[in-house]
């Protein structure tokens, strides 16, 4: 099992060193504050993502979502199938995730499939799933295969602006970060993680009627 975790660490960190150098040119110019981003109570570091456009609220309308590509077609998407978002595009009433994953990475496809099973909770969190840029080519089969069209509360794409080089503990695979609504760091989880345990972070609609009735 640990043969395994570390075996997918690695193989994320290769193109997430690589991407480093590839990308710098677009990041340059830009200097990042003194801080260290993975400590609880940090704010989220700059979130530029690049939205598989599938996944993106424009396109969940019936008509779209009834579209099936071939496995060529997916082959085929261009980074023309992806839409620029950043953190003020999502919600802040709830609490975010930020899952940092590999499309290939078996650990992944596990948590991910426990997540959707439990899409009824997600009324208000949303899940953002974050690929390194290196792994463009494989968005859209892993979309396609989890039905991520289909889960309001879920987002894929890849990483446009180095948040995972500031919030990723090199430690396996996923890594979900749990933002509060003010955007600062709640909990880090490395690995697969139960779903008990994020449970208590999930802002649901009954959630908040309990709080106010307590409240009053």
């Amino acid at each position: 099992m640990f043969q395994k975790m570390l075996s997918t660490g690695i193989a994320f960190l290769f193109p997430v060193l690589l991407w480093a150098q590839t990308d710098a040119k677009t990041t340059e110019n830009v200097t990042l504050p003194d801080i260290d981003y993975k400590q609880v109570g940090a704010p989220m570091p700059p979130f530029l993502f690049m939205s598989y456009n599938d996944t993106t609220p424009a396109a969940r309308k019936p008509e779209i979502l009834a579209k099936k590509y071939t496995p060529q077609q997916l082959a085929e998407r261009t980074a023309d199938d992806y839409t620029f978002m950043n953190a003020a595009d999502f919600d802040n009433s709830g609490n975010l995730f930020v899952m940092m994953f590999n499309p290939t990475c078996s650990h992944c496809e596990d948590v991910t499939f426990m997540l959707e099973k439990n899409a009824a909770l997600f009324k208000k969190t949303k899940v953002v799933l974050l690929a390194n840029k290196m792994m463009t080519m494989y968005i859209p089969y892993f979309a396609e295969r989890h039905q991520i069209a289909y889960h309001p509360f879920m987002y894929i794409g890849y990483d446009s602006s180095r948040f995972i080089d500031n919030a990723y503990l090199y430690q396996a695979l996923p890594q979900i970060n749990i933002y509060g609504p003010d955007r600062k760091l709640i909990k880090t989880y490395a690995g697969e993680v139960p779903m008990d345990t994020l449970k208590q972070y999930i802002d649901t609609i009954e959630g908040k009627r309990k709080k106010a009735k307590h409240s009053k």
